[in-house]
């Protein structure tokens, strides 16, 4: 069924200058932003018929019937915002808000589409403090109402040529100082916006398909090298990998507004008996024009040499200050063996497919990487990882077993990762989800996100261990960068997952039923989200579809009850963990196993 399409009124607002504030105060910061939340639907917003349907990080997006309730609901909005800054001058919290007239899907209490993302960038060009409108939203008001809107000439971004816009800002305070300061400070930001690439996948123009390994190895340590260096910031090689899957054009242009990236570097391999031979092309995706090519030949047996020669070079182009040796202290640690990395690679797919004979091919060929070279610290920590994910998703009969052999592989690994953040990231799961340890899966987080500061992996492992520790606040800008880091990446439905956990945490059961409804339509083969779903339904008061999905959850787990997944959700905050079991027991899972019939 295709979803329907409406005709509505769209706010959006966000915290200006919100990164710079959490970087002076975290804990204050995420404690004023949840304040403010709280105020938003009451009686003001309920009076001028309006409604929140989505929170992205520090972003809000609000609906309403009609112009004059949006436009007056958000100027009260900024008033109200202006005293409380005045009233804490050293800390103000500015936020922008836009609103346009949107031509929207609709999908329960859900609105997307281009016209979301219009209002968005809308927002983003209106002072900190004020409110930028379309010209279409200025001429549908009273006199009185649009006065103190001024026209402006702006360029919203990735949107092409300048548009109208007209902008409010409140006068006669002293949030024009502020949001003078801070559109500085925005300025300030955007001039020190990091170099940004996306590599490709390779081509592999040989014919031999032995050679397709090889090209997606070069990419991956490519990727992972570059993502080392802190001054760029590198598009996870996952979502490159799915845009070419979906057969996307390889235009520079529509790479750089999909990635929303500066340079995108693409490149083939060519075998002939063992000689390899890879070219590389690093090109400014704005302009389309090549700004370095460079040529490696080798062997097989001296890839990863080829593939570190290569990350040089692209470095050295991109930013020339960059020295040869901070590159070195950026490399992995490599595998022994270029046929056990080879298998790694092909276990990942089945990893992330998240079902249950998927997830057992990922443990064997992770075994078989390590049968071949045993102290192959990732392929240990991914198959840590993988055994996790046995517990946690309640497809294994003998938890106790599992442990066991996640405890053996976590060790195994340990020592060898501490300068692979992939590594890192899948030890920060398996301690997680086999031990519930959160203080030592948070030390694996810091350690990767330290290495790798783009790391989609180790940011949506963030956000969990903040869910889980009874802080859903500061989980949801971690799931949210992680989806900006890889929005193409096949395991980003990981993050809906989060969000929606996090949603359910914070009291809004039927908005985390939305997003976990999100997460089953990219992977809707991975049954056990119906868990989630069920239990969030329940406490949504939405009782038969609760049980809809709890049938559809068990019917590939008989003998599952509210105990088997206590032991494997532990990890949870107790107040979370109980709420949690009440949807499921709501929905009808049953407590105990049900007894034997008796003849």
């Amino acid at each position: 069924m295709n979803p329907q399409r409406r005709l509505t009124v769209i706010v959006s607002l966000d915290v200006a200058g919100f990164t710079r504030l959490v970087q002076e105060d975290e804990r204050a910061t995420l404690a004023a932003l949840a304040s403010i939340r709280r105020d938003l639907p009451g009686a003001p917003l309920r009076a001028r018929h309006g409604h929140v349907f989505k929170t992205m990080g520090d972003g809000v997006l609000i609906e309403f019937t009609n112009i004059e309730d949006a436009v007056c609901w958000t100027v009260d909005f900024q008033k109200a915002m202006a005293v409380r800054n005045a009233q804490k001058p050293k800390r103000p919290m500015l936020v922008r808000a836009g609103i346009a007239i949107a031509d929207v899907f609709v999908e329960g209490d859900d609105r997307f589409g281009a016209a979301v993302a219009f209002v968005v960038r809308l927002q983003q060009a209106a002072p900190p403090g004020g409110i930028a409108i379309t010209h279409s939203v200025r001429w549908q008001l009273g006199k009185s109402l649009s006065a103190p809107f001024v026209r402006e000439m702006k360029t919203l971004r990735d949107m092409g040529d300048p548009m109208e816009v007209w902008v409010w800002t409140p006068a006669g305070t002293d949030i024009d100082r502020a949001a003078a300061a801070n559109r500085d400070a925005g300025a300030a930001e955007e001039d020190e916006d990091l170099p940004s690439i996306v590599i490709l996948p390779f081509d592999n123009l040989s014919g031999d398909p032995a050679a397709t390994a090889l090209a997606d190895g070069a990419v991956e340590e490519i990727t992972a090298t570059l993502s080392r260096i802190r001054d760029f910031t590198v598009i996870a090689r996952h979502s490159a990998v799915a845009y070419r899957a979906a057969g996307r054009p390889l235009d520079p242009r529509e790479i750089a507004r999909t990635f929303k990236v500066r340079y995108a570097l693409e490149g083939s391999v060519r075998t002939s008996g063992s000689r390899v031979r890879i070219s590389a092309q690093l090109i400014d995706a704005a302009s389309a024009l090549h700004l370095w090519s460079g040529r490696f030949d080798g062997t097989a047996e001296d890839m990863f040499d080829l593939q570190d020669r290569i990350a040089e070079g692209v470095a050295g182009a991109l930013h020339p200050s960059i020295r040869a040796a901070e590159i070195a202290l950026a490399l992995s640690k490599r595998p022994d063996s270029l046929a056990a990395y080879d298998l790694m690679l092909q276990a990942l797919p089945h990893l992330w497919a998240h079902r249950k004979p998927e997830n057992a091919e990922a443990i064997r060929l992770l075994r078989e990487a390590l049968r071949l070279d045993p102290e192959y610290s990732r392929a240990a920590a991914l198959a840590a990882w993988a055994h996790g994910q046995q517990v946690t998703y309640n497809w294994a009969a003998d938890y106790a077993a599992e442990r066991a052999a996640g405890d053996l592989l976590i060790k195994q690994a340990s020592e060898g990762s501490q300068d692979d953040a992939t590594a890192l990231s899948a030890l920060a799961t398996a301690t997680m989800l086999l031990f519930g340890d959160i203080g030592r899966a948070e030390q694996f987080v810091d350690r990767a996100l330290a290495l790798d500061p783009n790391h989609a992996w180790a940011w949506t492992r963030r956000g969990f261990l903040h869910v889980y520790r009874g802080n859903p606040a500061a989980g949801r800008p971690c799931f949210e960068r992680a989806i900006r880091l890889s929005p193409l990446d096949p395991f980003s439905f990981n993050c809906f997952i989060g969000l929606g956990l996090a949603t359910f945490a914070e009291g809004s059961p039927e908005e985390a039923a939305g997003w976990t409804r999100k997460a089953l339509h990219q992977k809707p083969a991975a049954t056990w989200m119906f868990r989630d779903l069920a239990t969030f339904l329940a406490h949504a008061d939405q009782i038969e579809p609760a049980r809809a999905a709890l049938a559809q959850f068990m019917a590939s787990r008989p003998g599952i009850t509210v105990s088997t997944v206590a032991d494997a959700l532990h990890y949870f905050e107790p107040d979370l963990l109980r709420r949690y079991l009440d949807g499921l027991s709501r929905a009808g899972l049953p407590s105990e196993p049900a007894a034997a019939p008796t003849s």
